[in-house]
């Protein structure tokens, strides 16, 4: 409270004390001074202002806002009308004359315990913003050691296999990406690649792909022990992960493209698990998406999934696209951005990152993950 006088004072103290459901602790300054030392090292809840014990009707400006959004009530020696608009137009909650406190004080009392239950809501929103606040702090925390964890698990940007060059851009649409690509030498002529896209997006998402890697390499562990060679067939290799996927009870499902290019006959083996747009070989001139189809991985106890071979020339480009890549191509239908995919797909310096710049403008944001894969070979 904020007065000079010893009447005043005790009048507010003696209303205070009936207000009802409070435990009020009133602290007096008596002058401007005090004023700025309470302000500053005080957390206060409520101000009331005797307006004859301050000069200039600014400071009640500055009080008002110093305490924001925290009330601040007036009380005015006349009371006149012109006296109130003053006070309310710099920042008084409610405004009463000293007549009226003494003539109806149950008003103020009400009004007094109006603004604290309003310092209460104030109070509580402040609370719940803060741990809210924190809460989003240490979530933002998890996500980025999440999303370093999940860069980890990724294969180099451009490495070589097997004589094979695989290269991959994966733009997340937040932190974490639910789009996951890889390329594991089994042993010295056969090679897997895959490109797997999780159905949505952020924490749990991204969970599956760090799953996802722990299956593919433990086949691999697995074959180099001689106890299963699941991994030499791209169709057995997406029902292990389906059946593994389905016993985490996650409720998660993806699509996902798996091939096996086995360099003793040059030939292609792949396995489609619900995966679009197809992959586009480029080979001999030619540019066409593979063909196949098969049932989404992580949704049915004995999904389909379709297994093709085909040859391979010394010479040759496979380009798979997650399917966000068809949420930014050009074109307003399906055929249309499919086109557009292969005339990306012509370039002869063919590399991931020229092909996403040939369809994504720059400076563009992704409503979906794009991940971008080229495999290839060509004549030394």
């Amino acid at each position: 409270m904020v007065s000079a006088s010893t009447a005043v004072i005790d009048l507010v103290f003696d209303l205070c004390e009936q207000c009802q459901n409070t435990h009020l602790r009133i602290i007096v300054a008596h002058g401007a001074d005090d004023v700025d030392r309470l302000l500053e090292h005080r957390a206060i809840s409520l101000v009331i202002v005797d307006r004859s014990s301050i000069g200039d009707i600014a400071y009640l400006n500055q009080i008002a806002a110093s305490i924001s959004p925290m009330p601040t009530v007036v009380l005015l020696s006349e009371g006149t009308a012109e006296e109130m608009v003053v006070a309310l137009r710099n920042g008084a909650d409610d405004v009463f004359s000293l007549g009226e406190l003494n003539q109806h004080p149950q008003l103020f009392i009400s009004s007094i315990e109006r603004q604290l239950s309003r310092v209460r809501m104030i109070e509580e929103a402040r609370f719940l913003r803060e741990s809210l606040e924190r809460s989003l702090d240490e979530l933002k925390a998890d996500q980025h050691a999440a999303q370093q964890l999940q860069q980890k698990l990724l294969p180099p940007p451009v490495r070589e296999l097997n004589q094979i060059i695989f290269e991959y851009v994966l733009q997340p649409s937040l932190l974490l990406s639910g789009d996951f690509v890889d390329s594991i030498a089994i042993n010295e002529y056969q090679t897997i690649f895959y490109l797997a896209d999780v159905s949505g997006h952020g924490a749990s998402s991204a969970l599956v792909t760090v799953l996802l890697k722990n299956m593919t390499y433990r086949l691999v562990r697995n074959y180099n022990r001689g106890s299963s060679f699941d991994i030499q067939s791209p169709m057995a290799t997406l029902h292990r992960v389906n059946r593994e996927l389905l016993l985490t009870g996650l409720g998660k499902h993806l699509t996902m493209f798996i091939g096996l290019i086995d360099a003793r006959d040059s030939t292609l083996t792949y396995a489609v698990g619900g995966h679009h747009p197809m992959p586009i070989l480029a080979q001999g001139g030619e540019v066409a998406f593979l063909e196949g189809r098969g049932m989404p991985i992580g949704l049915f106890e004995q999904p389909v999934f379709d297994e093709r071979r085909i040859a391979l020339q010394p010479e040759y480009s496979i380009t798979l696209f997650s399917d966000g890549i068809l949420e930014v191509a050009e074109g307003g239908t399906l055929e249309e951005k499919e086109n557009t995919l292969l005339r990306a797909c012509m370039s002869k310096n063919l590399s991931p990152q020229s092909i996403s710049d040939s369809i994504i403008p720059a400076g563009r944001m992704n409503p979906d993950d794009v991940a971008i894969m080229t495999v290839s070979r060509v004549k030394p």
